[in-house]
Protein backbone atom coordinates (compact mmCIF):
# COMPACT_ATOMS: atom_id res chain seq x y z
CA UNK A 1 0.00 0.00 0.00
CA UNK A 2 2.96 2.31 0.44
CA UNK A 3 4.19 1.95 -3.14
CA UNK A 4 5.14 5.19 -4.89
CA UNK A 5 2.59 6.52 -7.35
CA UNK A 6 5.26 7.94 -9.63
CA UNK A 7 7.82 5.78 -11.42
CA UNK A 8 11.12 5.60 -9.59
CA UNK A 9 13.15 6.46 -12.66
CA UNK A 10 12.76 9.68 -14.56
CA UNK A 11 11.70 9.42 -18.20
CA UNK A 12 12.67 12.30 -20.46
CA UNK A 13 10.13 14.14 -22.57
CA UNK A 14 11.78 12.80 -25.71
CA UNK A 15 11.49 9.22 -24.41
CA UNK A 16 7.83 9.73 -23.53
CA UNK A 17 7.03 11.07 -27.01
CA UNK A 18 8.98 8.25 -28.65
CA UNK A 19 7.05 5.69 -26.58
CA UNK A 20 3.74 7.25 -27.66
CA UNK A 21 4.90 7.29 -31.26
CA UNK A 22 5.96 3.66 -31.04
CA UNK A 23 2.55 2.72 -29.65
CA UNK A 24 0.82 4.42 -32.57
CA UNK A 25 3.10 3.21 -35.34
CA UNK A 26 3.79 -0.36 -34.15
CA UNK A 27 5.66 -2.41 -36.73
CA UNK A 28 3.11 -1.77 -39.50
CA UNK A 29 4.27 1.74 -40.25
CA UNK A 30 2.05 4.82 -40.27
CA UNK A 31 -1.63 4.16 -39.48
CA UNK A 32 -3.99 4.15 -42.44
CA UNK A 33 -6.71 6.25 -40.81
CA UNK A 34 -6.51 10.05 -40.86
CA UNK A 35 -6.76 10.42 -37.09
CA UNK A 36 -3.85 8.06 -36.47
CA UNK A 37 -1.75 9.78 -39.14
CA UNK A 38 -2.49 13.20 -37.60
CA UNK A 39 -1.41 11.94 -34.19
CA UNK A 40 1.81 10.46 -35.59
CA UNK A 41 2.56 13.66 -37.47
CA UNK A 42 1.95 15.75 -34.35
CA UNK A 43 4.32 13.59 -32.30
CA UNK A 44 6.96 13.82 -35.04
CA UNK A 45 6.58 17.61 -34.93
CA UNK A 46 7.30 17.55 -31.20
CA UNK A 47 10.35 15.32 -31.70
CA UNK A 48 11.75 17.69 -34.33
CA UNK A 49 11.23 20.68 -32.04
CA UNK A 50 12.95 18.85 -29.19
CA UNK A 51 15.85 18.00 -31.51
CA UNK A 52 16.11 21.66 -32.56
CA UNK A 53 16.50 22.60 -28.90
CA UNK A 54 19.37 20.18 -28.26
CA UNK A 55 22.83 21.54 -27.62
CA UNK A 56 25.25 21.97 -29.29
CA UNK A 57 23.81 22.37 -32.77
CA UNK A 58 25.02 24.49 -35.60
CA UNK A 59 22.54 27.02 -36.92
CA UNK A 60 22.17 24.90 -40.06
CA UNK A 61 21.32 21.77 -38.06
CA UNK A 62 18.80 23.68 -35.96
CA UNK A 63 17.22 25.16 -39.09
CA UNK A 64 16.94 21.68 -40.64
CA UNK A 65 15.10 20.38 -37.55
CA UNK A 66 12.76 23.38 -37.54
CA UNK A 67 11.97 22.95 -41.24
CA UNK A 68 11.23 19.28 -40.67
CA UNK A 69 8.97 20.23 -37.74
CA UNK A 70 7.15 22.70 -39.99
CA UNK A 71 6.55 19.97 -42.58
CA UNK A 72 5.09 17.62 -39.97
CA UNK A 73 2.99 20.45 -38.50
CA UNK A 74 1.54 21.21 -41.94
CA UNK A 75 0.61 17.55 -42.36
CA UNK A 76 -1.03 17.55 -38.93
CA UNK A 77 -2.98 20.71 -39.80
CA UNK A 78 -4.12 19.28 -43.15
CA UNK A 79 -5.28 16.00 -41.61
CA UNK A 80 -7.05 17.80 -38.75
CA UNK A 81 -8.86 20.05 -41.24
CA UNK A 82 -9.89 16.96 -43.22
CA UNK A 83 -11.22 15.30 -40.06
CA UNK A 84 -13.12 18.45 -39.03
CA UNK A 85 -14.64 18.79 -42.49
CA UNK A 86 -15.60 15.11 -42.50
CA UNK A 87 -17.18 15.40 -39.03
CA UNK A 88 -19.29 18.42 -39.97
CA UNK A 89 -20.66 17.14 -43.28
CA UNK A 90 -24.39 16.34 -43.32
CA UNK A 91 -24.93 12.68 -42.57
CA UNK A 92 -21.71 12.24 -40.60
CA UNK A 93 -21.93 9.90 -37.61
CA UNK A 94 -21.79 12.84 -35.15
CA UNK A 95 -24.87 14.53 -36.60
Amino acid sequence: MNEPLEPTRSVSTRDQVEILLGDLVHSDGTPSDALGRAQVSGLRTVLCLLAADEHPLTSGERLAHLRKARTHARTTTFLTAYLLNDATLPGSPDQ
